[in-house]
């Protein structure tokens, strides 16, 4: 690799060379791939739709400066206050670091989870749009650990035309499977995007919680924790709700919720823990023709097997 230029004359800017050559060849020999099941083939010809392929979108992020990890607290300063007298957090209070915040730093860390994971999308779309698809369905949004501090984002998912006239403005994408869609526009929705919300936070373990911890505490709820986990996966809900309402979508089905917590040693006789949460789905808005739709009901799209 010379400079920000790889062997094959790739910068990071659109596609790679070689999802282009694979658009090339699926163009030329007119063989299209797909990641539906037959009862997800069924489903999508019934909603009007063809499937014209299948597309990926990756990305490998190092990941190796997470940011200043502390929850802020420092003992003998009343837990209140800090320099200037600015306030800072109560101990055991979580205090969440997802934005920008003068007392916990994992910023850097969740703008790297976020460019990975819009970046995977992103490809993934292009790929799709290169197709001439209107969108993306049965979108597998994953992301795997590998050596050191490197992290693979994957956006793996069948792009699909309409055999319509009507033609979204955007390259939609949807997790729900093609029956699934086909469900939602009979019932007069149209996916918009997929979209996530993610926080992290940080709360110190004091003396309530190391007791909970202690060897002769037998088998109690460790409140601390409780709230900590509780309060990320709230503020992950309200994030997702965010992206929602930017989106312009009228409503959003939540399809997955992934959640962590970690130790950290901040210093001496000083400890915390650490959560993440992702709250992933996929935001709708309702549509209107006018018309009454022609079509079917779910009850006609049925898995191709045997009912005995």
């Amino acid at each position: 690799m010379t400079g920000n230029v790889t062997v094959d004359g790739w910068d990071g800017r659109g596609l790679p060379p070689v999802a282009r050559a694979r658009i090339e060849r699926a163009a030329a020999d007119g063989v299209r791939t797909s990641l539906l099941s037959a009862d997800g083939l069924a489903g999508l010809e019934v909603a009007g739709f063809e499937a014209v392929g299948e597309v990926l979108g990756t990305t490998v992020m190092q990941i190796g400066w997470s940011g200043w990890g502390g929850c802020g607290w420092q003992p003998g300063w009343g837990g209140a206050r800090g320099f200037l007298s600015t306030p800072l957090p109560q101990a055991g209070e979580p205090v969440s670091v997802t934005r920008p915040s003068r007392w916990s730093g994992y910023e850097p860390y969740a703008q790297a989870i976020r460019r990975g994971r819009d970046t995977a999308l992103g490809r993934m779309r292009q790929e799709a749009a290169a197709l001439g698809a209107d969108g993306v369905v049965g979108v597998r949004l994953t992301e795997e650990p590998m050596e050191g501090q490197k992290r693979e984002f994957m956006a793996l998912g069948t792009a699909v035309r309409s055999r319509g006239r009507q033609r979204p403005e955007r390259t939609f994408t949807t997790d729900l499977a093609a029956q699934d869609l086909a469900k939602l526009l009979g019932a007069g929705w149209v996916p918009a995007g997929i979209i996530y919300g993610l926080s992290i936070a940080v709360r110190h373990d004091d003396w309530r919680t190391n007791s909970a911890l202690s060897p002769f505490a037998g088998n109690i709820e460790v409140s601390g924790y409780t709230d900590l986990i509780t309060h990320v996966r709230a503020t992950a809900r309200n994030d997702f709700a965010g992206q929602v309402a930017a989106l312009g979508a009228d409503a959003a089905l939540m399809s997955g919720i992934q959640s962590r917590m970690w130790k950290l040693e901040v210093g001496e006789n000083h400890t915390d823990h650490a959560a993440s949460c992702i709250v992933t789905g996929n935001a709708i808005a309702k549509f209107k023709t006018g018309r009454k739709s022609t079509t079917p009901s779910s009850l006609t799209i049925l898995p191709l097997r045997s009912m005995r």
